[in-house]
């Protein structure tokens, strides 16, 4: 019994001795803090890219682009009565983004949707926007400016701008 303790009282100090150790060696490592500072980085900028992570439409009909705002205000109604604030704000906001009929819907969300989760929603609908803008340049080709003598016609201009200045319009 006592060389069985012994035995057992000899690896654990081995093993704490071999994590002193391995720790030291990880600390006094010149690239410990630029890693550690990296890591860090991408932590948020994952944390922050996953905060603006909303659905998007997969078809481009009418039909399907309506299906889906029915569903995105749906799912919003749904978890802003659960009290998740943010989940409704990224629902209502996708609703904003896909409605023909923007001002109309953000008059609407405002009578119907407590003060502090349409503050928040106000806040969100810029950064989703963005984002939006972004993607759907992605979908269509389009860069930011559109050069002279370049891509034309309806199919050409992003929805987004005109969600855009519906919401500066609400803020006001």
């Amino acid at each position: 019994m006592s060389k069985t303790l012994i035995a057992g009282g000899i690896a654990a100090a081995t093993f704490l001795s071999y994590c002193v150790y391995f720790d030291y060696k990880r600390r006094s490592d010149p690239l410990y803090k630029v890693k550690l500072r990296e890591r860090r980085r991408a932590e948020r900028q994952r944390a922050k890219d996953s905060e603006l992570d909303f659905p998007m439409p997969t078809g481009i009909d009418q039909m399907s682009i309506q299906k889906f705002f029915m569903e995105q205000v749906q799912l919003g109604e749904e978890k802003l009565g659960m009290g998740d604030n943010l989940g409704a704000c990224k629902h209502f906001a996708a609703a904003v983004m896909n409605c023909g009929q923007g001002y109309q819907l953000l008059q609407i969300l405002q009578s119907t949707m407590p003060p502090e989760a349409y503050k928040m929603f106000m806040e969100y609908l810029p950064k989703a926007q963005a984002k939006y803008s972004k993607v759907m340049m992605g979908k269509t080709g389009m860069k930011p400016a559109a050069a002279p003598g370049g891509p034309t016609g309806p199919a050409a201009q992003p929805k987004v701008s005109n969600d855009r200045v519906i919401a500066e319009e609400a803020v006001d």
